[in-house]
């Protein structure tokens, strides 16, 4: 009979199973818990809808949690030292493995029980899940996808199995590193915006040092994506690129090639695709709050090379603009500052930031995610102020309100569709009040 080991669960921000946003242990000594541990965990990764669901887990609850960097120094020795129990085990030591790849931290060898296969040993029910077969032992299982209470249910599970009959010796968990081909769909956007921001920054064939910072910026909120071949590719040669601060003329021919733009997907439309890249050349320009006549030109050969893209917002912008500063061919110093601030108005528009905002009797609508509060709680605090939510943009909204934790699937990287339609309905002469979260004093 086994009479030392630990049970633990943990939970998923999303599908990816390469973070974690809740652990719970349960320490056994001799057969009688004598430690119980729980922690939130920030991911450092989005949340999906579905797994916020099953948790109840968003960024809010989170945001102010240790990471599971930090945290894995307060565990190691406890799971490298017990035998691990739990249901279905080894996906849980799996994500826990990822999640420590993810931070380049040694993934150590780990004994384990698996409570979801001794019980297809020992059992003989319809439904081996947990919950079922807490209600096959009697077992009280308070709060199903809190981690702590799944990890108690385990125990008891396990303390059932354990007793009851010869379970045989543990098993080894090894972990072998994978890197995946299927990449993401959600993360194109970011492979589309790269390609926009090379092409951009190499449009005047001059790479200066602003334009460094904006690919570091982009290889530090890319990292974590490292297990798909494509970002794992890009990453490590962008590293090697960089690593000196100077990107030297054959570094810059690289770049160039660096990327191929994604012009399918099941996702995105193929407008929408070529968007993100327009929205990623447009930031290419401005990082260095200059725009010259090289950039100009070529992003004016671009325009008419993708004019299929006529009547969708900002194309239509961004051309009628072009249009008239080149309608003489040369870009002047004034023309030049001018671009540059409706560029700057799409890439990185201006919020709502006066704090003089009344609701009542007024229209609003959240986008992205919040990390003050879960989106049912702004709402309810919104609505408490006399507002009225909808779901949609229109004319008729007064305030499209962002979440300053933004959102992955946001079609065009830092901004999404919501707010893309929004300034396109102000470009025709809605006035819908666009506020950041930081703006909202609720």
């Amino acid at each position: 009979m086994v009479k030392d080991y630990i049970s633990i669960d943990i939970e998923n921000p999303n599908a990816r199973g390469n973070s974690i946003c809740s652990i719970g242990i349960i320490v056994v000594k001799n057969n009688e818990v004598v430690d119980e541990m729980y922690s939130l965990i920030n991911p450092e990764d989005r949340f999906d809808i579905n797994n916020s669901n099953i948790t109840g887990l968003n960024y809010a609850d989170v945001k102010d949690a240790p990471t599971f960097k930090e945290y894995w120094k307060n565990i190691k020795e406890l799971l490298e030292s017990n035998i691990i129990i739990g249901h279905n085990i080894t996906y849980d030591l799996t994500v826990i493995a990822k999640a420590l790849e993810r931070y380049d931290i040694e993934v150590p060898k780990f004994n384990y029980y698996c409570t979801f296969n001794l019980s297809r040993s020992f059992i003989n029910t319809n439904s081996y899940s947990l919950d079922n077969l807490c209600n096959l032992l009697n077992i009280n299982l308070e709060n199903h996808h809190n981690a702590l209470e799944d990890a108690k249910a385990s125990q008891k599970i396990f303390e059932y199995l354990n007793y009851n009959n010869d379970i045989g010796s543990c098993e080894k968990f090894k972990f072998e590193s994978k890197i995946s081909d299927n990449l993401d769909s959600k993360l194109e956007t970011n492979i589309n915006i790269l390609y926009g921001i090379i092409k951009g920054i190499n449009y005047d064939e001059i790479i200066d040092y602003k334009e460094i910072e904006k690919l570091k910026s982009w290889l530090e909120d890319n990292r974590m994506y490292k297990q798909y071949s494509l970002f794992n590719r890009i990453i490590n040669k962008l590293e090697e690129i960089l690593d000196d601060n100077i990107i030297t003329e054959y570094e810059r021919l690289e770049l160039e090639k660096l990327v191929t733009s994604i012009n399918s997907s099941k996702m995105y439309s193929e407008s929408t695709l070529a968007l993100q890249i327009l929205n990623g050349i447009l930031d290419g320009i401005v990082c260095n709050q200059k725009v010259n006549q090289k950039e100009i030109d070529n992003l004016n050969v671009w325009l008419k090379q993708n004019d299929y893209l006529k009547d969708v917002y900002p194309y239509d912008k961004v051309l009628l603009e072009v249009s008239k500063v080149l309608e003489d061919e040369v870009l002047t110093e004034e023309e030049s500052d001018y671009i540059l601030s409706v560029f700057n108005e799409i890439v990185h528009p201006d919020f709502n930031n006066d704090g003089n905002i009344d609701f009542e009797g007024k229209t609003f609508c959240l986008t992205g995610e919040f990390k003050t509060a879960n989106k049912q709680e702004i709402s309810k605090r919104l609505q408490d102020l006399g507002a009225i939510e909808k779901t949609g943009v229109s004319s008729k909204l007064n305030y499209l309100i962002i979440g300053s934790v933004g959102s992955e699937a946001w079609k065009f990287g830092k901004i999404g569709g919501k707010q893309a339609i929004a300034q396109e309905l102000n470009e025709k002469g809605a006035d819908i009040k666009i506020i950041d979260e930081d703006s909202l004093k609720i």
